[in-house]
C-alpha cells in the first residue's frame, strides 16, 4: 500500500480545551468546513504555570481532565480553525484556562484511502 506524500504548506492546530465546550468547538468547525481528519483526545493538564520540574518545597498543581483537539489543516484553514476554537472554547473561569498551538508541518502522509 503506496502512502501519498502531501508537500503543501501545512499547519497542525492543537486546542486543549474543557470538554463542555467540544460539541460546540466541533459543530462550528464543521459549519465553517473544516474538520475533516479532527482528533479527539481526553487528557489532563496542569492549572498552574509552575515549572515542571519541582524543588523539595514546591508541588505540582492539580490535573485537571481537559480534551485535545488536534487538526492538521492547509496553511489557510488554520487561522480560520484558531478563531473558531477561541470563540466557542471560551473559559468560564480561570479554571477552565486552556491553550492552542500552531505548528509547521514538514510533511503530511495518507495512510490508504482518499
Amino acid at each position: 500500500m503506496a502512502a501519498d506524500i502531501d508537500f503543501r504548506r501545512m499547519k497542525k492546530v492543537e486546542a486543549v480545551i474543557v470538554s463542555l465546550h467540544l460539541d460546540a468547538v466541533r459543530k462550528e468547525l464543521e459549519r465553517c468546513g473544516i474538520g475533516g481528519g479532527l482528533t479527539v483526545v481526553d487528557v489532563q493538564q496542569s492549572d498552574s504555570e509552575k515549572r515542571l520540574l519541582r524543588t523539595a518545597t514546591e508541588s505540582f498543581g492539580a490535573l485537571q481532565d481537559r480534551v485535545k483537539l488536534e487538526l492538521v489543516l492547509e496553511d489557510s484553514e488554520a487561522e480560520r480553525a484558531v478563531n473558531v476554537i477561541l470563540r466557542h472554547a471560551q473559559p468560564e473561569c480561570e479554571d477552565q484556562a486552556g491553550q492552542i498551538a500552531v505548528l509547521e508541518v514538514n510533511e503530511f502522509l495518507r495512510i490508504g484511502g482518499r
